[in-house]
């Protein structure tokens, strides 16, 4: 039947709508939507046309720009049309941050395109959302139908997926396990939360699982209240075609009124003392003092007594004083006529001292016309109290480390702050970042995060003060709030505690991992008055603090809100620097020591900023994977470094001298992904540049991080032909044995090596040791920062084969760097 009516779909030309804010995109899509055989009721460029069109015209599906003309974006006019309408809709965007894709997501969209796009993927995302939405149509009818069928069954019906997730519960389902008190109903619902039932005869849970089925018979319903209700059940499987199970149908009768009547009518005949006696629930005949008159052995198991200790004895005696009191104003209502039914909870003390909780079902049984006895039913609520109260933690506290979590974070600092105001006393917020946590992910996984996040946490607990508290925001961030502190001295002291004992190791799996913390502060009042922004401040110095290096302490101070909000601002920037062409790559000459030759160049990026002007990398590259934009810029620089270095060893000044390598960085999210080498050979291939004149420069920092990830890198890279070189060496501390098992092709001497070489004899010492090494391993070595003759002089007596830096020049744009070269040809 699906299959005919997707084919029937296909036999007339579908109808669309094009949203589109520009008018020649929207005819250029016009043109293609009816070449390929669609037809087009029409181009609007607003998101009100949009809908008015969309009721009046009810195309198949809307290919929708978000962007567009008016106060209404395309993402708002999808919702209204979905909701209303159930058409299509197919965004069609030249948007794909994460927000975007987000706020898109909410919609419910049939696709999602990013432009420019082929015609063949325009037509395969037409396709697929035209028969999605044919598919979804078909099942709203059969849902329709069931439903209507499902309404007049008295039974409650139940039918899950393979996973055991309810998806079809009729009204009366609903009404029998009280969906009604459940966050959206039972659809959604694992089959084993909302249908619990249990053996009458005390033998534990009767399982429903696939393996079992089919099966029937008499069980006793687990409602998620606690409640117990006698049903008739069966189940069985839902199996497809091929007989694969596809799902598990339950239906339940309810067996409340019949097993009422039978205990009525056992009343007066000899079987009441048997279901009395042998019934899997506590049960209890009280006269109307409230007196023990019968008990079962069901009860006497709850209390842990005997019969004898009960019968005759006042209920009261085993309960709470306010519990009593409660019980006979329902009992009265019984009494009264008010009500043939009651419902409470009370709580007993069992013979060992432990207190029971139950919830009390009574009704009165009459005897020759009048109220003799009241009939209880106990069942015991002990372990749904004790999942009540846990459930109430973990709606204030961090499941992993229990510390709070930010909605008591929120009320706590609030009475903290009422309490410094009346005190005319101070309060801290500690915002705290635990220093290379994704470091120890990386190298030990999850479990070596949890050690650390709850050992980090235990720690903060042990060293604050009782008036402290400490809770976790998420991911490696904790917020300890000081109460009642004197001055920022007092919050100092604290805080440098808190480091000290964090600094220390970690032992997980027989690993000693070291970490460390960066911690921001703010204080009340003098930073502000309320919980939010403090926070948001104290984050600001947090940030401070990594940027100086981590492992310290940063107080707020006002001069960082104002680089918080430039962070930000360049962080938005950064995501459209790409497409807004914004970005250009700048050229440093690296020059040969033994003939002070142009030898090769380095490509380093530059950010034109619409309204900064010139953005220095050391500003925004640190941005980059907190805008996921690392991989795609840093992508968009081999292709350009490529790009411009064919030109030059094919015309430019390469040919002065010599082939010229140039030479290009890649970022954290390139390496971590996974894709670097097949972003150099499409770079290589696409530029014709031969694959010995690039070198990918890896950063010694990142490199070490996971040896194996980069020797498995750097060995994809030399398989292309490619030079590979270690930059910024001297700052990581590799080892000659580390070094020689990756095998690089160059290594950079980093600039703090290199600066004042010639008198700094420590300096002096490491760089020759670092030559040396180099010399054994057959590695070239290019001093970077160089910047006086007699640095330069130094490198060149101790065997130093290349240099940059500003004694030869700054990086410069391609045609400067052109020229510099054609002034060296000169000379």
């Amino acid at each position: 039947m699906m299959q005919e009516a997707v084919a029937s779909r296909a036999q007339a030309a579908p109808i669309l709508l094009v949203v589109e804010d520009e008018s020649l995109v929207a005819m250029d899509l016009d043109g293609q939507l009816h070449d390929m055989g669609y037809q087009v009721c029409g181009c609007v460029d607003n998101g009100r046309d949009a809908i008015a069109r969309a009721r009046t015209e009810r195309p198949d599906l809307i290919l929708m720009d978000i962007v567009l003309k008016g106060d209404m974006d395309g993402i708002a006019a999808a919702s209204v049309i979905g909701k209303e309408l159930h058409i299509p809709v197919l965004f069609l965007s030249a948007y794909s941050d994460d927000q975007t894709v987000e706020r898109a997501a909410d919609a419910w969209p049939y696709g999602y395109l990013t432009k420019p796009f082929q015609n063949r993927e325009l037509r395969a995302g037409i396709e697929v959302a035209l028969r999605k939405a044919a598919v979804e149509r078909m099942v709203r009818n059969s849902e329709r139908w069931l439903a209507a069928v499902l309404r007049g069954v008295g039974d409650a019906v139940i039918a899950t997926d393979a996973g055991g997730i309810v998806g079809l519960a009729n009204p009366a389902a609903e009404a029998l396990l009280k969906g009604s008190t459940l966050h959206g109903g039972l659809r959604g619902r694992a089959a084993a939360e909302v249908v619990r039932l249990e053996d009458p005869a005390g033998g534990g849970a009767v399982p429903l699982a696939p393996g079992g089925l089919p099966r029937a018979g008499a069980a006793m319903l687990v409602e998620h209240d606690g409640q117990r209700i006698p049903v008739d059940f069966s189940a069985g499987p839902i199996c497809d075609e091929g007989e694969h199970l596809t799902g598990v149908a339950i239906v339940l009768h309810d067996m409340r009124e019949r097993v009422a009547a039978e205990l009525r009518l056992a009343y007066s005949e000899r079987r009441f003392r048997g279901a009395f006696d042998n019934a899997p629930l506590g049960l209890a005949l009280l006269d109307r003092d409230n007196r023990f008159v019968r008990v079962n052995r069901a009860l006497c198991r709850l209390l842990g007594l005997e019969a004898g200790q009960l019968l005759g004895s006042d209920q009261a005696a085993f309960g709470d004083a306010s519990d009593n009191a409660i019980e006979r104003e329902y009992q009265q209502d019984l009494l009264a006529g008010r009500s043939d039914a009651v419902q409470y909870e009370r709580r007993y003390r069992t013979r060992d001292g432990r207190l029971l909780w139950a919830l009390v079902s009574a009704t009165l049984l009459p005897a020759d016309g009048e109220p003799q006895h009241f009939l209880i039913q106990i069942n015991d609520l002990t372990q749904r109290k004790r999942a009540e109260e846990d459930l109430a933690h973990l709606a204030h506290h961090d499941a992993l480390t229990s510390a709070a979590n930010r909605a008591l974070l929120n009320e706590e600092v609030d009475h903290g702050i009422a309490v410094a105001r009346r005190h005319r006393t101070r309060l801290a917020v500690v915002f705290i970042d635990i220093d290379y946590f994704k470091h120890i992910n990386d190298s030990y996984g999850h479990e070596a995060d949890d050690a650390v996040l709850k050992e980090t946490a235990a720690r903060l607990s042990r060293t604050v003060r009782e008036i402290d508290i400490v809770g976790r925001m998420g991911g490696d961030e904790f917020v300890v709030v000081l109460s009642e502190v004197s001055d920022a001295a007092a919050v100092l002291a604290l805080t440098e505690k808190l480091r000290i004992e964090c600094g220390k190791p970690v032992h997980f799996d027989g690993h000693e991992l070291r970490i460390a913390i960066s911690t921001g502060v703010s204080l009340y009042p003098d930073d502000a008055q309320d919980f939010r922004t403090l926070l948001r401040f104290a984050d600001s110095a947090l940030y401070h603090a990594k940027g100086e290096g981590r492992n310290n302490v940063q107080f707020y101070h006002p001069e960082l809100t104002a680089r918080m909000e430039m962070r930000t601002r360049l962080g938005a920037g950064l995501r459209l620097a790409l497409e807004r062409h914004e970005l250009e790559l700048y050229y440093q000459p690296i020059v040969a020591l033994d003939g002070d030759r142009p030898a090769a160049v380095e490509a380093l990026v530059r950010w034109h900023h619409p309204e900064l002007g010139l953005v220095m990398p050391d500003v925004f590259l640190p941005l980059l994977e907190e805008a996921s934009m690392g991989e795609a810029i840093g992508s968009w620089a081999i292709f350009e470094a490529c790009r411009q270095g064919a030109l030059w060893n094919d015309e430019g000044p390469g040919l002065a001298h010599g082939p010229l390598r140039i030479g290009v960085n890649v970022t954290a999210a390139q390496f971590k992904a996974g894709r670097l080498a097949q972003t150099v050979e499409r770079a290589l291939h696409a530029s014709g540049l031969p694959s010995h004149l690039l070198c990918i420069e890896i950063t010694e920092q990142l490199q070490l991080a996971d040896t194996d990830q980069t020797r498995a890198v750097m060995d994809s890279l030399r398989a292309l032909g490619v030079l590979v070189a270690i930059d910024d060496f001297g700052t990581g501390y590799s080892s000659l044995s580390y070094i020689s098992r990756l095998r690089p092709d160059e290594l950079k001497l980093d600039k703090s090596l290199v600066t004042n070489v010639d008198a700094d004899a420590e300096r002096a010492g490491i760089v020759v040791a670092a030559l040396a090494m180099a010399r054994s391993l057959r590695l070239d070595v290019v001093a970077e920062g160089v910047e006086t003759e007699a640095e330069k002089g130094f490198l060149r007596a101790h065997g130093c084969d290349m240099a940059q830096g500003f004694l030869y020049h700054q990086a410069m744009p391609a045609r400067e760097f052109e020229g510099w070269v054609a002034g060296r040809v000169a000379l």
